[in-house]
């Protein structure tokens, strides 16, 4: 009983030690939820703009999620600017709001709008779609929390001269600074030769980075990251990267794969005629094996659509 007591007196102690968000600003729940909400009324406006509207629907959006929670600009920069002192918080409710967004995106399916063209690949064929990390992301401009790392399982799936096109769709909540966030792709290939493949984002809507086709040598590893800067101002003011929709598409160079399926028929060719040094055919019935007269493995049928990607000439640079 007097264990139980102590436990329970630990328990109450700990948590009246644990510091909590103060009342004047927003409280974690109910600024995940804003934040979410921002987010889904910032795709609307993006669905709905006609081009030059854009700014003032996204504006027009966000003042009514801020109305939504009975809440002014002032009072949301000012919890913005105590949750960026107290990360431990901006942490966990960034993580619970890229977790229902990943979900709201496996329940919605294919994505629409122009970065949608490329959803209803799937990880097989000359076009696939190969991303399998997560689709959603919220990046702030503080430590811990201004990258998003990622690396891709390289298999015998990928070929020589294939290409790749890695995109998002990217949305910011910015008072002050300048918006900028680096995209780096890092492909290693056979000889430890490897191209970075780098861009900058400042803007909202569709960002691209293409990597080129090596035509020379295999893929080995391919990892990269994004990462959001401070824009030169290292003030408390509200910024926000959203992202979603992430992709990665690989582009099969038709030369290249035919190549490789003539040399996968070559080698299965090869170790028929070895183990099959007596003539034997199988049996198309399923009944076993039946003696022949130096039967021939039939080639497999060859030739895939034409890659829809003009692949750009590119430097490799050994590393040393």
């Amino acid at each position: 009983m007097k264990n139980g007591v102590y436990v329970i007196l630990l328990l109450m102690l700990v948590i009246a030690c644990t510091p909590s968000v103060p009342s004047q600003y927003i409280q974690p729940g109910e600024m995940e939820d804003l934040l979410y909400d921002y987010y889904v009324a910032q795709a609307m406006a993006m669905e709905n703009s006609k081009g030059g509207d854009i700014d003032y629907l996204k504006n027009k959006y966000f003042l009514g999620v801020l109305k939504k929670y009975n809440c002014t600009q002032a009072d949301f920069d000012s919890s913005m600017v105590w949750y960026y002192s107290h990360l431990d918080w901006m942490k966990k409710i960034v993580a619970n709001v890229n977790e229902r967004l990943s979900d709201e995106s496996k329940m919605l399916g294919a994505s629409g709008g122009a970065i949608g063209r490329y959803s209803q690949f799937t990880a097989s064929g000359d076009t696939a779609n190969i991303w399998t990390g997560s689709t959603n992301l919220l990046l702030i401009p503080r430590p811990t929390m201004n990258r998003f790392d990622f690396t891709v399982t390289v298999d015998t799936s990928f070929y020589k001269g294939d290409s790749f096109v890695f995109q998002f769709m990217s949305d910011h909540i910015w008072q002050t600074g300048s918006k900028d966030a680096v995209v780096c792709i890092l492909t290693k290939y056979e000889g430890d030769s490897i191209v970075q493949t780098v861009n900058h984002i400042s803007v909202s809507g569709i960002a691209q980075i293409r990597v080129p086709a090596n035509h020379e040598k295999k893929l080995k590893e391919m990892r990269g990251f994004i990462y959001l800067t401070d824009g030169g101002d290292e003030s408390d003011s509200r910024r926000l990267m959203f992202i979603s929709e992430l992709q990665l598409i690989r582009f099969h160079n038709k030369e290249n794969n035919n190549e490789q399926t003539n040399n996968d028929t070559a080698k299965t060719d090869s170790i028929q005629r070895v183990d099959n040094a007596r003539g034997e055919t199988p049996d198309t019935a399923g009944r076993g094996t039946v003696a022949g007269q130096g039967s021939e493995a039939v080639p497999a049928t060859s030739g895939t659509p034409q890659n829809r990607m003009v692949p750009r000439k590119h430097t490799i640079k050994d590393v040393q």
